[in-house]
Protein backbone atom coordinates (compact mmCIF):
# COMPACT_ATOMS: atom_id res chain seq x y z
CA UNK A 1 0.00 0.00 0.00
CA UNK A 2 3.13 2.59 0.12
CA UNK A 3 4.21 1.93 -3.52
CA UNK A 4 6.57 5.10 -4.61
CA UNK A 5 5.38 4.73 -8.17
CA UNK A 6 2.08 4.11 -7.46
CA UNK A 7 1.87 7.32 -4.74
CA UNK A 8 3.10 9.25 -7.25
CA UNK A 9 0.50 8.17 -9.81
CA UNK A 10 -2.27 8.54 -7.23
CA UNK A 11 -1.36 12.31 -6.58
CA UNK A 12 -1.52 13.41 -10.82
CA UNK A 13 -4.83 11.36 -10.61
CA UNK A 14 -6.18 12.39 -7.78
CA UNK A 15 -5.51 15.89 -8.89
CA UNK A 16 -7.55 15.72 -11.52
CA UNK A 17 -9.84 13.96 -10.27
CA UNK A 18 -10.30 16.27 -7.53
CA UNK A 19 -10.39 19.25 -10.35
CA UNK A 20 -13.93 17.66 -11.51
CA UNK A 21 -15.28 15.89 -8.67
CA UNK A 22 -13.67 17.57 -5.51
CA UNK A 23 -11.40 15.85 -2.76
CA UNK A 24 -14.10 15.92 0.40
CA UNK A 25 -16.17 12.98 1.91
CA UNK A 26 -19.58 13.05 0.53
CA UNK A 27 -22.23 11.40 2.63
CA UNK A 28 -22.64 7.70 1.75
CA UNK A 29 -19.24 7.89 -0.65
CA UNK A 30 -16.05 6.21 0.51
CA UNK A 31 -14.51 8.31 1.87
CA UNK A 32 -10.65 9.75 0.30
CA UNK A 33 -8.15 7.55 2.06
CA UNK A 34 -10.43 4.47 1.05
CA UNK A 35 -10.64 5.55 -2.19
CA UNK A 36 -6.95 6.47 -2.33
CA UNK A 37 -6.86 2.54 -0.99
CA UNK A 38 -8.96 1.52 -4.00
CA UNK A 39 -6.38 3.20 -6.49
CA UNK A 40 -3.57 1.37 -5.16
CA UNK A 41 -5.33 -2.04 -4.97
CA UNK A 42 -6.37 -1.85 -8.58
CA UNK A 43 -2.88 -0.34 -9.45
CA UNK A 44 -1.18 -3.46 -7.80
CA UNK A 45 -3.30 -6.69 -8.78
CA UNK A 46 -4.13 -4.84 -12.30
CA UNK A 47 -7.07 -6.89 -12.61
CA UNK A 48 -8.87 -6.42 -16.24
CA UNK A 49 -12.41 -6.77 -15.47
CA UNK A 50 -13.68 -4.98 -12.21
CA UNK A 51 -17.66 -5.18 -10.98
CA UNK A 52 -17.93 -2.67 -8.60
CA UNK A 53 -21.63 -3.14 -7.26
CA UNK A 54 -23.08 0.12 -5.74
CA UNK A 55 -21.90 3.13 -7.43
CA UNK A 56 -24.25 5.80 -5.15
CA UNK A 57 -22.43 9.17 -5.91
CA UNK A 58 -19.45 7.41 -7.86
CA UNK A 59 -16.33 8.57 -5.49
CA UNK A 60 -15.36 5.48 -5.98
CA UNK A 61 -15.68 4.78 -9.33
CA UNK A 62 -13.65 7.91 -10.19
CA UNK A 63 -10.99 5.97 -8.60
CA UNK A 64 -11.18 2.79 -10.39
CA UNK A 65 -11.23 3.85 -13.10
CA UNK A 66 -8.90 6.37 -13.18
CA UNK A 67 -6.36 3.36 -12.18
CA UNK A 68 -7.35 1.21 -14.61
CA UNK A 69 -6.97 3.68 -17.07
CA UNK A 70 -3.71 4.39 -15.84
CA UNK A 71 -2.42 1.19 -15.11
CA UNK A 72 -4.28 -1.88 -17.15
CA UNK A 73 -4.23 -2.58 -20.63
CA UNK A 74 -7.77 -2.90 -21.51
CA UNK A 75 -9.10 -2.58 -18.56
CA UNK A 76 -12.64 -2.39 -18.09
CA UNK A 77 -14.95 -0.57 -14.84
CA UNK A 78 -18.66 -2.42 -14.50
CA UNK A 79 -20.38 0.07 -11.96
CA UNK A 80 -23.79 -1.57 -10.47
CA UNK A 81 -26.86 0.06 -8.49
CA UNK A 82 -30.28 -0.20 -8.01
CA UNK A 83 -30.90 3.03 -8.49
CA UNK A 84 -30.56 5.29 -11.68
CA UNK A 85 -27.64 7.33 -10.08
CA UNK A 86 -27.53 9.24 -13.10
CA UNK A 87 -30.92 10.78 -13.23
CA UNK A 88 -32.04 13.76 -13.06
CA UNK A 89 -32.92 13.04 -9.09
CA UNK A 90 -30.20 10.64 -8.50
CA UNK A 91 -28.09 10.49 -5.42
CA UNK A 92 -25.58 13.15 -6.67
CA UNK A 93 -28.46 15.82 -6.64
CA UNK A 94 -30.04 15.47 -3.36
CA UNK A 95 -26.43 15.01 -1.97
CA UNK A 96 -25.55 18.72 -3.55
CA UNK A 97 -22.60 17.49 -5.82
CA UNK A 98 -22.54 19.30 -9.23
CA UNK A 99 -23.04 16.40 -11.58
CA UNK A 100 -24.12 12.73 -11.59
CA UNK A 101 -21.50 9.80 -12.14
CA UNK A 102 -21.61 9.66 -15.40
CA UNK A 103 -20.72 12.95 -16.40
CA UNK A 104 -17.37 13.38 -14.45
CA UNK A 105 -16.53 9.92 -15.97
CA UNK A 106 -16.95 11.61 -19.11
CA UNK A 107 -14.88 14.72 -18.36
CA UNK A 108 -12.22 12.83 -16.87
CA UNK A 109 -11.68 10.61 -20.21
CA UNK A 110 -12.89 7.55 -19.01
CA UNK A 111 -16.16 6.78 -20.45
CA UNK A 112 -14.38 4.64 -22.72
CA UNK A 113 -13.52 1.97 -20.20
CA UNK A 114 -16.86 2.70 -17.39
CA UNK A 115 -19.57 1.47 -18.13
CA UNK A 116 -23.06 2.00 -15.65
CA UNK A 117 -26.04 -0.44 -15.07
CA UNK A 118 -29.00 0.04 -13.35
CA UNK A 119 -30.04 -3.32 -11.71
CA UNK A 120 -30.23 -5.05 -8.45
CA UNK A 121 -27.28 -6.75 -7.03
CA UNK A 122 -28.26 -10.33 -7.16
CA UNK A 123 -29.37 -10.49 -11.15
CA UNK A 124 -25.78 -9.00 -11.99
CA UNK A 125 -24.13 -11.32 -9.93
CA UNK A 126 -26.05 -13.74 -12.11
CA UNK A 127 -23.39 -13.92 -14.69
CA UNK A 128 -22.44 -15.10 -17.51
CA UNK A 129 -19.27 -12.15 -17.17
CA UNK A 130 -16.25 -12.99 -15.06
CA UNK A 131 -14.30 -10.73 -13.10
CA UNK A 132 -10.96 -10.09 -11.89
CA UNK A 133 -11.66 -8.28 -9.00
CA UNK A 134 -15.27 -7.42 -7.34
CA UNK A 135 -15.98 -4.18 -4.98
CA UNK A 136 -19.04 -5.04 -2.94
CA UNK A 137 -20.54 -1.61 -1.39
CA UNK A 138 -23.88 -2.55 -1.67
CA UNK A 139 -26.75 -3.37 0.39
CA UNK A 140 -25.03 -4.23 3.95
CA UNK A 141 -26.88 -6.33 5.93
CA UNK A 142 -26.14 -9.38 6.84
CA UNK A 143 -27.98 -11.86 4.77
CA UNK A 144 -27.21 -9.50 1.68
CA UNK A 145 -23.67 -9.46 1.77
CA UNK A 146 -23.86 -13.09 2.99
CA UNK A 147 -26.21 -13.73 -0.68
CA UNK A 148 -23.62 -11.61 -2.80
CA UNK A 149 -20.11 -13.28 -1.60
CA UNK A 150 -21.45 -16.45 -2.18
CA UNK A 151 -22.92 -15.44 -5.84
CA UNK A 152 -19.87 -13.39 -6.57
CA UNK A 153 -17.18 -16.26 -5.82
CA UNK A 154 -18.87 -17.90 -8.61
CA UNK A 155 -18.40 -15.24 -11.32
CA UNK A 156 -14.77 -14.97 -10.18
CA UNK A 157 -11.42 -15.60 -12.37
CA UNK A 158 -9.46 -17.76 -10.73
CA UNK A 159 -6.89 -16.06 -8.00
CA UNK A 160 -9.60 -13.02 -8.44
CA UNK A 161 -10.35 -10.60 -5.49
CA UNK A 162 -13.09 -9.56 -3.40
CA UNK A 163 -13.14 -6.19 -2.12
CA UNK A 164 -15.71 -5.63 0.93
CA UNK A 165 -16.39 -1.78 2.21
CA UNK A 166 -17.49 -1.39 5.52
CA UNK A 167 -15.99 -4.67 7.21
CA UNK A 168 -15.50 -3.90 10.85
CA UNK A 169 -13.81 -7.51 12.50
CA UNK A 170 -16.58 -8.55 15.09
CA UNK A 171 -19.14 -5.71 14.51
CA UNK A 172 -16.60 -3.32 16.52
CA UNK A 173 -15.57 0.35 16.02
CA UNK A 174 -12.57 1.05 14.59
CA UNK A 175 -12.11 4.21 16.08
CA UNK A 176 -12.70 4.98 19.96
CA UNK A 177 -15.10 7.17 19.10
CA UNK A 178 -16.55 5.61 15.72
CA UNK A 179 -19.25 3.29 15.04
CA UNK A 180 -19.76 0.26 13.36
CA UNK A 181 -22.29 -1.48 9.83
CA UNK A 182 -22.27 -5.18 11.62
CA UNK A 183 -23.48 -6.53 8.56
CA UNK A 184 -20.28 -7.69 6.18
CA UNK A 185 -18.57 -9.14 9.82
CA UNK A 186 -21.76 -11.12 10.35
CA UNK A 187 -21.49 -12.58 6.71
CA UNK A 188 -18.20 -13.32 7.37
CA UNK A 189 -18.71 -15.44 10.51
CA UNK A 190 -21.46 -17.02 8.58
CA UNK A 191 -19.26 -18.34 5.80
CA UNK A 192 -16.52 -19.02 8.15
CA UNK A 193 -18.74 -21.44 10.00
CA UNK A 194 -19.61 -23.12 6.73
CA UNK A 195 -16.02 -23.20 4.94
CA UNK A 196 -12.58 -23.29 5.61
CA UNK A 197 -12.01 -22.36 1.94
CA UNK A 198 -13.01 -18.75 2.04
CA UNK A 199 -10.47 -16.26 3.53
CA UNK A 200 -10.78 -12.80 4.86
CA UNK A 201 -8.53 -10.09 5.47
CA UNK A 202 -9.17 -6.59 6.25
CA UNK A 203 -6.62 -4.42 5.57
CA UNK A 204 -6.39 -2.10 8.98
CA UNK A 205 -4.16 0.52 9.17
CA UNK A 206 -3.18 2.35 6.17
CA UNK A 207 0.35 4.75 5.64
CA UNK A 208 -2.54 7.68 5.46
CA UNK A 209 -5.75 9.26 6.61
CA UNK A 210 -8.81 7.61 6.37
CA UNK A 211 -12.09 8.64 8.00
CA UNK A 212 -12.24 11.17 11.21
CA UNK A 213 -8.33 11.56 11.03
CA UNK A 214 -7.59 8.27 11.95
CA UNK A 215 -5.78 5.62 9.59
CA UNK A 216 -8.35 2.64 9.88
CA UNK A 217 -9.74 1.21 6.80
CA UNK A 218 -12.87 -0.85 6.78
CA UNK A 219 -11.92 -2.51 3.54
CA UNK A 220 -10.87 -5.96 3.55
CA UNK A 221 -10.46 -8.74 0.56
CA UNK A 222 -11.62 -11.69 0.67
CA UNK A 223 -10.81 -14.68 -1.60
CA UNK A 224 -10.83 -18.49 -2.02
CA UNK A 225 -7.81 -20.30 -0.32
CA UNK A 226 -5.30 -21.78 -2.51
Amino acid sequence: MNDAAIGAAFTEDNAKIASVYGAGEVFGGVNPGDRRALFHLIAYFKPKRVLEIGTHVGASTVHIASALCRFVDDGKLTTVDIDEVNGPQGAWKVLGLSAPPASFISRLGLEGITTFVTKPAAEMLQGPERYDLIFLDGDHSAPAVYREISAALKILEPQGLIVLHDFYPGGKPLTPDGGAIKGPSMAADRIYSETDDIVFLPLGLLPWQTKGGGNATSLALTTKRN
